[in-house]
């Protein structure tokens, strides 16, 4: 009888180290999506129909991807400052997720200049930055209709010393499901002692 009890003590005391464990990892995975800068919606919201070109002169519509979480964000190739960074932080923070990390995700700059944004122009920059990651150009429409499904703007900024215009845009990093929902967003500072660890929860949800 004695042994019993005591095989009965261990396992309850197995059994609450786990709950105990699943507790402190929920707990922790729930502070990860409540800090400063991150947003994760009560309800998604739908992303329509859109066709771009990729910068591998593929076409890509709303029915591809539908196998990995998208890390959408709006930029350019002429960007000075934000985009390089941008991709910069997410290279390297894709460097650190594990193979089957990445095999769930999408890294995916939306241009929003598609006039100076072509095929020939974005394979290389993607390329130095990461050839993993996708970019989206060449339907002004199509950009134009997506771009406030995900809580996005973009204007185009003239400059009068002659020199080529800027587009300012917004630079949060939209996190949209495989099937094509919005869920929420990372604003800045995308560096990837913050990123990595909100990728690998962001993959199990």
């Amino acid at each position: 009888m004695r042994g019993v009890i005591v095989l009965l003590t261990l396992l309850f005391a197995a059994v609450f180290a786990g709950v105990a464990v699943s507790w402190q990892q929920q707990a922790a995975d729930q502070a990860l999506w409540q800090q400063e800068g991150v947003m994760w919606f009560p309800q998604p919201l739908s992303v329509g129909e859109f066709e771009f070109v990729t910068q591998n002169g593929d076409r890509v519509s709303h029915q591809d991807l539908t196998d990995r979480w998208k890390l959408i964000f709006f930029g350019y190739t002429f960007c000075p400052d934000i985009c390089p960074t941008t991709l910069a932080d997410l290279s390297r923070s894709w460097k650190k997720l594990a193979p089957e990390v990445q095999e769930k995700l999408q890294v995916v700059l939306v241009s929003v200049d598609p006039q100076r944004d072509t095929v020939a122009s974005l394979k290389p920059y993607m390329d130095y930055f990461n050839p993993a990651f996708l970019a989206f150009t060449g339907n002004p429409k199509s950009l134009a209709a997506i771009t406030p499904q995900l809580h996005a703007f973009y204007a185009r900024v003239e400059r009068d010393d002659g020199m080529a215009y800027l587009m300012d845009h917004t630079a949060n990093i939209a996190l949209v499901s495989p099937d094509w929902q919005y869920h929420g967003y990372i604003a800045p500072p995308h560096w990837p002692k913050r990123m990595v660890p909100l990728l690998e929860s962001l993959v199990k949800k």
